[in-house]
């Protein structure tokens, strides 16, 4: 492979780089005497006669130059040459788009793209903004609206997700907006959205922030991502998966707190967790699976009663009977509200605690 790629960049590649590269490339697009077709290749192009590409077949020829450079650039990858490599595709990227070979370049700005996050060098956000992003942007395109490829594009973002995860920082943030670019061109069925769901999650508890304040972290985005992946499981009939993800919720939003800062302060959140715990509970039969997150102290419910004292029971119309079982058997449920004047028997407001 070593010695392939000494021939084949000595050879080829070489003379499309520099000064003279360029003119070539110049006037095999524009001038019709710039032919770089070889002698044995067909026309395969009516729309550009100093193309190499046959567009009725849609491939170029083994003997092309195009081809001989696309395999020097991927011989390249494979010895972890990523400069050779990455240098090749930059060539053959402008190559496929005078012959709009598009599903050639799509595939090119692909791996430009991965050689770019499987190198060992650093990259800045603003180098990924306006390299990587570029490239994967122009590959998603080109796979989704001029090849009709979405399995392609599909198998490129997710491996750039991937790549950008394993770089860590601020790297994560690209990597879950890439997937959720997925989710969001729907290249995925309901399995599969679940999954990167999970994926977004993951790369959001992968910011552990700076400081005593972390600066920088992401828990309620992680959470809320994995919110999602519950309820996406839950669609899926898959409770044993929701119930992993909302494990991870609850050590972030902690519901059976009332007077912790780090407890949810809004009451939304609060029911509709509750409620994905009443669901996934009943679907696997297992009501102490979140025994350790509803927990709430002697001490803590105490001082509950002391702060409000007289709450309505949830519902309307209830006896003094049922008041007493609903305050023996919920700990949310205390004795009633006294009416105003003018206020009649059956007005009862629902009431509950945040």
């Amino acid at each position: 492979m070593e010695r392939m790629c000494a021939q084949w960049n000595d050879q080829v590649a070489s003379r499309r780089r520099g000064l003279t590269g360029r003119f070539n490339n110049i006037a095999k697009k524009w001038s019709p005497f710039g032919s770089s077709r070889t002698a044995s290749s067909p026309l395969g192009n009516p729309n550009n006669p100093n193309s190499n590409y046959d567009s009725l077949q849609g491939f170029y020829r083994p003997d092309a130059p195009e081809a001989i450079m696309r395999k020097l650039a991927d011989y390249a990858y494979m010895l972890r040459d990523f400069k050779l490599a990455q240098s090749t595709y930059e060539l053959l990227r402008t190559d496929y788009s005078n012959d709009k070979a598009w599903k050639h370049y799509a595939g090119v700005n692909e791996m430009a793209a991965l050689t770019m996050l499987i190198s060992p060098q650093s990259l800045s956000a603003r180098v990924r903004a306006d390299t990587v992003d570029q490239l994967l942007e122009a590959a998603s395109y080109s796979y989704l609206a001029r090849s009709m490829s979405p399995y392609y594009a599909l198998r490129a973002l997710a491996i750039a997700v991937e790549l950008l995860l394993l770089r860590g920082g601020s790297s994560a943030d690209d990597g879950a907006r890439w997937a959720c670019r997925i989710t969001e061109l729907d290249l995925t069925g309901p399995l599969g959205s679940a999954l990167f769901a999970e994926r977004v999650s993951a790369a959001y508890a992968t910011r552990k922030g700076v400081g005593s304040k972390r600066w920088g972290a992401r828990p309620r985005k992680s959470a809320l991502w994995s919110v999602f992946a519950t309820e996406a499981w839950l669609r899926l009939d898959k409770p044993r998966q929701a119930e992993k993800n909302l494990q991870e919720v609850l050590k972030v939003y902690d519901i059976s707190s009332k007077t912790e800062p780090e407890a949810i302060g809004f009451q939304g959140m609060r029911i509709m967790l509750e409620d994905l715990k009443d669901t996934v509970a009943m679907k696997t039969g297992d009501i102490d699976q979140f025994a350790e997150f509803d927990h709430v102290s002697a001490e803590k419910f105490s001082d509950l009663q002391d702060e409000q004292p007289e709450m309505e029971v949830l519902g309307r119309g209830a006896s003094a009977a049922e008041v007493d079982v609903a305050a023996t058997t919920d700990p949310l449920v205390v004795g009633p509200m006294p009416r105003e004047h003018g206020e009649d028997d059956d007005d009862v407001h629902e009431v509950v605690l945040s």
